[in-house]
């Protein structure tokens, strides 16, 4: 009798196996995902063979190639591929050098002050893209730039010594622009890495360079190569730093050729034509995705954290140490101090000049007053801190369950589900907030939710642009840990939650935090996305205020100084206190 019950028992055990691997909210995180995603890559798609005017006009009947043949017969398109190879390389092997050193540094070597460097480099992303080209401008400006006009009247150097608005101007400004996302991203990997393998490399005669090339890089790859790829993609898909900088000097690369067709004043805006530009990102992000799905097809090979206990081995910098102090100061002040010290000048004046003894005679504090009395600077003071605060905690938790499908599950669909959450860092921001518009005007319409015009439209944009970065950190994030930590504890008893909050959470704090803290500032300094979903001042953020008062000139250029003064100063504060509670929680537990 028992023999006969066996193979029912067997297919009973079976059927339920399957059923406990079914888990309800993998389809749902798949379904969730695939609605935010494709909904605005379709419309860019189906919009790049439109010729209608308005992206809410698209029909049937109007579809052509038409805008193709526009674009690409253009003999001005081969000239943005130059510029766009020259502006991408150059930025994304300067701003990932300098990362790679400076990560390096702070986790690896014996260099003193690390707690102000965990804070200063991240704090550098407090500086929107906008305003750190607004202050290179005011400092190298061909005809207005202070560094300029020092050395023109104290040296005797010939009118416009120094360019900012030039390909290697932009290169400068946005290399380090990427510098503080890079070394957010790196931190970790150096965190996590078990020093035993270093170890045995240097007892088997391995000199540094040698135990760095063949165990430290191999060990970092799959998270090293999603740095590459999500700087390289940044520095092609951006606007704000060539926009500024390029425009104005007839430089122009896919971005900012794609926002000049959308903001055209001269002539009516081509959609259409900016949507078939920007069909080049889609395939940048197709052959990136899959690169990186290739490397952590093999993702046992790079496992380096393990149950077992170790402490992060640190190298002694010896008569290395103050040039490296050199290199971190030398960082801290182009991209930090310096800017936050032109805008802080000129917050004071009472129009714009040269520093000299009668400027700081009659400086005044009266543009800080009125930021704080103005009432319409205040209601978007809280609509940022409102925005930022339920973005940037969406895209931890949504990013964060991504990445455990994606990494850890068998479910069939993790593939799709890792590469669609890509896919919305290769549309441009401007070509983003486009395909939402048209999507909540249309939702308002059929649903009866008002979206469009309102804060909540913004942060739902925010949120799929930035699961791009999140699931980038999280997945080299989960990589390093190993699954005999979960094994041991289903062993010992516990449930999946219980195991998620006692094991993963722990470790994964600084990634947490990190995350959170890199999608706060990118939402506050973010500025082409609001220009384009909100309406009305009661639903302005501070990043569209601060472009409309630069855009005014005059005062508004002080105005702008004075802002920026008090957002960099709060959130240098928030950043320091977010950054020194998760990082001192990764070191509890490594030392625990």
């Amino acid at each position: 009798m028992a023999v006969e019950s066996l193979p029912f028992d067997r297919r009973q055990i079976s059927i339920g196996q399957r059923l406990k691997r079914l888990n309800w909210w993998h389809w749902l995180l798949l379904i969730v995902v695939s609605t935010l995603v494709l909904t605005p890559m379709l419309l860019l798609v189906f919009g790049s063979f439109s010729t209608a005017a308005l992206p809410t006009d698209i029909s049937l009947s109007e579809l052509s190639f038409e805008n193709y043949t526009k674009v690409w017969t253009d003999p001005a398109t081969y000239g943005l591929f130059y510029n766009t190879f020259v502006y991408v390389i150059g930025s994304t092997a300067f701003g990932i050098t300098l990362a790679a050193i400076l990560a390096w540094l702070v986790e690896r070597t014996d260099i003193p002050g690390k707690i102000w460097i965990y804070a200063g480099v991240p704090m550098t992303l407090v500086l929107p893209g906008l305003l750190q080209a607004m202050a290179w401008v005011l400092l190298l400006s061909p005809r207005i730039g202070f560094i300029n006009q020092f050395l023109i009247e104290t040296l005797g150097l010939p009118i416009d010594p120094l360019n900012i608005y030039s390909l290697g101007g932009m290169i400068f400004v946005e290399g380090f622009r990427l510098v503080p996302t890079a070394f957010l991203m790196m931190v970790p990997l150096l965190r996590s890495m078990d020093p035993a393998l270093e170890e045995a490399a240097a007892m088997s005669g391995a000199n540094p360079s040698t135990t760095m090339r063949k165990v430290t890089l191999k060990l970092m790859l799959p998270g090293l190569i999603a740095v590459v790829i999500y700087q390289f993609i940044t520095a092609f898909e951006v606007f704000e730093v060539p926009g500024i900088l390029g425009m104005p000097a007839d430089i122009y690369v896919f971005s900012t050729k794609i926002y000049s067709l959308h903001r055209s004043v001269s002539v009516e805006p081509a959609y259409g034509e900016a949507n078939a530009l920007s069909m080049i990102y889609l395939l940048v992000a197709v052959v990136a995705t899959y690169l990186y799905s290739r490397v952590i097809a093999r993702q046992e090979r790079f496992t380096i954290v393990t149950g077992k206990g170790y402490r992060p081995r640190l190298m002694e910098l010896g008569r290395w140490k103050w040039p490296s102090i050199a290199v971190v100061w030398a960082f801290l002040i182009a991209t930090m101090v310096l800017p936050f010290l032109v805008f802080l000048y000129v917050s004071f004046l009472p129009w714009l000049q040269q520093p000299s003894f009668e400027a700081f005679s009659m400086m005044t504090t009266e543009y800080y007053v009125e930021a704080f009395k103005d009432e319409f600077i205040g209601l978007s003071v809280w609509n940022t801190f409102l925005m930022t605060v339920v973005t940037s905690t969406a895209v931890v938790v949504l990013s964060f369950l991504i990445s455990l499908v994606v990494v850890r599950s068998k479910f069939w669909g993790r593939k799709m589900l890792d590469q669609m959450a890509f896919m919305p860092h290769a549309i441009p921001g401007i070509v983003m907030a486009v395909a939402f518009l048209w999507v909540f005007i249309n939702f308002d319409e059929y649903v009866g939710i008002p979206l469009y015009g309102t804060i909540w439209s913004v942060t739902i944009a925010f949120t799929v642009g930035y699961i791009a970065y999140g699931t980038r950190a999280m997945n080299a994030a989960i990589l390093q840990i190993h699954k005999d930590l979960e094994e041991a504890a289903y062993v010992s008893g516990a449930v999946q939650w219980r195991t998620m909050w006692r094991v993963f959470y722990p470790l994964m704090v600084p990634t947490f935090v990190g995350v959170w803290v890199w999608v706060m500032l990118h939402a506050v300094r973010a500025a082409s996305l609001p220009l384009i979903l909100t309406e009305g001042p009661e639903n302005q953020v501070l990043a569209v205020l601060i472009w409309n008062m630069w855009d005014e000139g005059g005062g508004g250029v002080q105005m702008v100084g004075a802002i920026g003064v008090i957002l960099i100063l709060v959130l240098l504060l928030v950043t320091m206190a977010f950054r020194t509670f998760g990082f001192g929680s990764g070191r509890n537990i490594q030392t625990n």
